[in-house]
Formats: structure tokens, sequence, C-alpha cells
């Protein structure tokens, strides 16, 4: 269109375009502290001019072509890898710091200063053999460390059972979240169909992602509509046409080739039994619709890898504190015995699958403290101190650790009462020792490589803020330039208005 009427509907091109601009900038300056939140722009155009005859292309105004979100793709997916990576080592370390509160060690009151006290009173029966208080002593500071290697037990196992909680509660939290994400999907996909820009779904799409990436390593792509598919390793968990392919399900105990699973990771559904050989904690999934047949899904990183790493390590730990009561129990009854019975005599484990719950006095010489024997063989001479001096000595003897019975009685000698130390073996104290070393190792290896992470996803997050986040002085800068635009196209309104005027009313005859 030409001539003034054409120059109108530039100028109100001018003005739609400035009041988009406005409209989008006061969006950006409501959401300057909400989280996620991608500031936008809009994309303007030149129109499409008009050509005239002996003039040429006359320029028809200004279009706004659509609304942008201003987002670093790179740089997400980057703030994702490190989110998890971050996450799998605070979880860990969490975990194996509530297990270094169970070992207890190093410390004045811990299992090692029962152990010594126990020595101690043996040593001392050895100075008093005919001393039936002594005797007490003796067998009461055994129930003390027998007492204190339960109380151990029970709060390492009861960090398993809480890790086992909290991996059960994670992977149920991301189930949910990929109901989300499909959700999310076909609102993304609905709002294409509708022509529309659907930037704030966008923006939830990307915090949910980031949610996820702190729950296990991920591995995701986008279609053309914004549509996220992703996996964990090689097996799909949300693919953008179809939804979820992968439920994830915990398992919670295994037995003789049968495992079983919490659905969903939902404690408060029945558990389910499975076919196959799995170990606590491990995440599987369903292979095929309506089959009983699981499979290993290998989540590297993120609160559920985290987990299930600190899990297995605390299980470790744990067959080491069994093996550490059971090596106590049975040389001490070597000793006690003559070499006749490892499993009884002076302790006692009434439970052989778990020794260290279930360590505990033999019931005689707790009723009767006097009955415990301190000389060597059947009739010992009065002030014989040889077998509770053989006791004490005992517990410094090298042991191979997984202990072997055959292989103590093999190496116990009758004569003396003593073992054949183990070159490259541990005491009972050293045996302790190793497993609070290795577990204080390993936590602050996760200490170290979380503050390594954080660092490094602050460092993304301060990159992905300065692309996508919104800052107020250029937010400022442009309201007073589309301000500016729009009074300027206005007053072009104005003047168009006044020449009009002048052309229809006050000219002719």
């Amino acid at each position: 269109m030409s001539g003034l009427f054409g120059t109108l509907n530039t100028a109100r091109s001018g003005l739609d375009a400035n009041q988009i601009g406005l409209q989008t900038i006061s969006h950006n300056i409501a959401n300057t502290n909400t989280d996620g939140y991608s500031r936008q722009r809009v994309d303007l155009s030149t129109k499409i001019p008009y050509a005239k005859t002996g003039v040429g292309l006359i320029g028809s105004g200004v279009q706004a072509d659509g609304i942008s979100r201003i987002v670093d793709d790179f740089v997400r997916s980057q703030v994702r890898d490190s989110n998890s990576d971050y996450n799998f080592n605070v979880q860990k370390s969490d975990v194996l710091a509530l297990l270094e509160n169970a070992l207890h060690e190093p410390s004045d009151d811990g299992l090692i200063t029962q152990l010594n006290n126990f020595a101690d009173s043996l040593q001392k029966l050895a100075d008093n053999p005919e001393l039936d208080t002594a005797k007490t002593n003796s067998v009461q500071m055994g129930v003390a460390l027998a007492s204190y290697i339960q109380q151990t037990a029970r709060q390492v196992s009861q960090v398993s059972t809480d890790t086992r909680s909290s991996l059960a509660k994670t992977v149920l939290d991301f189930n949910e979240k990929a109901e989300q994400l499909v959700n999310l999907n076909q609102q993304l996909y609905d709002s294409h169909l509708s022509d529309e820009q659907p930037n704030d779904l966008l923006d939830q799409r990307d915090s949910l992602l980031k949610d996820m990436s702190a729950e296990s390593n991920l591995t995701v792509s986008f279609d053309k509509y914004g549509r996220a598919s992703l996996s964990i390793g090689d097996h799909a968990v949300v693919d953008s046409e179809k939804g979820v392919q992968t439920k994830l399900n915990v398992v919670v105990s295994n037995s003789n080739g049968e495992a079983q699973i919490l659905p969903n990771g939902d404690e408060t559904q029945p558990k389910q039994t499975i076919d196959g050989d799995f170990t606590v904690g491990e995440v599987v999934f369903e292979t095929a619709n309506g089959s009983e047949k699981y499979s290993k899904l290998a989540v590297k990183s993120g609160s559920i890898g985290g987990l299930q790493e600190s899990l297995a390590e605390v299980e470790s730990h744990r067959a080491e504190l069994n093996d550490f009561a059971k090596g106590v129990v049975e040389i001490e009854n070597i000793v006690y015995s003559d070499g006749q019975t490892p499993d009884s005599g002076f302790f006692e484990i009434t439970d052989p699958s778990d020794p260290a719950l279930s360590i505990k006095i033999n019931d005689d010489l707790v009723a009767d403290p006097g009955k415990m024997k301190v000389g060597t063989g059947d009739d010992p001479a009065e002030g014989d101190n040889g077998r509770a001096l053989a006791m004490a000595k005992a517990l410094k003897s090298k042991l191979d650790y997984p202990v072997d019975t055959a292989k103590l009685l093999e190496n116990y000698n009758k004569g003396t009462l003593t073992f054949n130390n183990s070159q490259d073996g541990l005491t009972i104290p050293g045996a302790y020792n190793s497993i609070v070393t290795k577990n204080g190792i390993s936590k602050q290896k996760a200490d170290n490589m979380a503050s390594a992470q954080l660092s490094a996803l602050n460092q993304l997050e301060y990159k992905d803020q300065a692309a996508s986040g919104v800052n107020l002085n250029e937010e400022m800068s442009d309201v007073i330039r589309f301000q500016q635009g729009f009074q300027a196209n206005a007053k072009l309104l104005n003047v168009v208005s006044e020449m009009l005027d002048t052309l229809i009313n006050r000219t002719g005859g």
C-alpha cells in the first residue's frame, strides 16, 4: 500500500513491534528471580517491501517473527553431566559419614578401647590367677566387648537399611519425574500444533532434566518440537514419541537365584519376586512386556549411582566386621579349649550368618565367672596362669583375613598356646582399624571429588546464567529503547493523521 495510508500501516507495525518488545521485557523483569527461567528476546524482521513504478522498492515496516529463549544448549548439557557427578560424590560421602559414625574410631571409648580393656583384664587375671574378682572382671570385659561389637553391627546394619530406603525413594522420585517429562513432551507437541512458542514449557523441561541428572547419568536428545528423549547407558528411559520405556526397580534381597524387587522403587507396594542372581541395591528393568525377565541397569553417577556404590561399600565393611568378630571368637576359643572347639568355650556365635550381631559370652561363664579356666591342661597347678596369658597374647597374633577356621587350627601350637603369625596378616585390633581406615580413605576421596565437582558445577552454572539469566541493567536499557521506538512511531501516526486531515478536509474547492 502506497501513500499516506501505507505510511500509516508502517507506523502501526512499529507500534506493534515495540509493544511486543516491551511486553517481553516486562516478562523477563517479572521472572528475574524465577529459578530455571531463561530470558527471552523478540525476533524482529523487515516486512516485505512493495514496488513503486519509477521509484523502486519502498519499505513497509517491521514484524515480530517470534520470541526466542536465550539458551546455550551445550552449556546446559555440561551442567547436567557435572550435576550428576557432583551428586554422586555428595551422596556417597553422606553415607560413608554415617558409617564412620557407626564404626566410632578413633575415639577414647570405641571398639579398640574395649579390646584393650578385655586384653588388660586377661593380663590382670594372669597376674592373679586364683582371684575370683579377676575372673569376674575378665568375663565382664568380654561381655562388654561382645556387646560393643553387637552395637556396632546394629549401627552398620541400620546404615545399610537406611541407604537401601534412600535408594528406593530416589528411584521412585526419578520414575515420577520421567512421567512428568512425558506430560511436558505432550504439552510441547500440542503447543507446536497450535503454532505457539512454548518458551516457558521449555524452561520447565530443562529444569526437570537438571533435577533428573542429579539422580542419574543421562543421555538427552531433542526432536524438532523440543520434546526430550533420555536414556541411561544404552537403555531408553523416555522416548519423545512413545513415552516411558523403562521403569526402574530396586533389588532389596536375593537368595538361591531369586531376587525381590520394589517395583518402581515404591516401598508402600508389595515386593515382587523375580528370577535372577542380582545384588541387593541394583536397579533393574523389565526387558520385555509381560515377561518376568529383568536386566541390570548400569547407573554410573547421580544420587542413585552414589547410593549404590556406597551401599556396596557398607555391605563390604559389614562382611569385614563379621569376619573380625569371627576372628575374635575363634582365636580366643581355640586357646581356651586347647584347640578343640573354635566356635564355643569362652565366646559363642548364635547366628553363623551374622557373627558380629550374635557374638556373646558363654552363658555358664556369665552365670558363674569362677568357672573360667585360667591355667593350662585339665588339672592345672596352683598359680598356673598359662591359658589367661595366652588368650591375652592371642589378640596380638597376626592372622589372614578373611578368617579360615581350618587354617587357624593348623597354625595353632598346643604346646605353646600360640598361633604361627602370618607375614602379611593383621592383629585383631589391626583388622578393625583396617575397616575404619578403608572407609575413611573412601570418604575423603568422595569429599575431595565432591568439592572439585562443586567448583566445576558452579563455573558451568555461572556460564549458563551469563547466557540465559536476566540482567536488569540490560533489560532497563531495552525498556528505554522500545519506549522511544513506540513514542516515535506514535508521533509518526499523529503526523500522518494531520496530513490526512489536511488532505481530506482542507483541500478542494
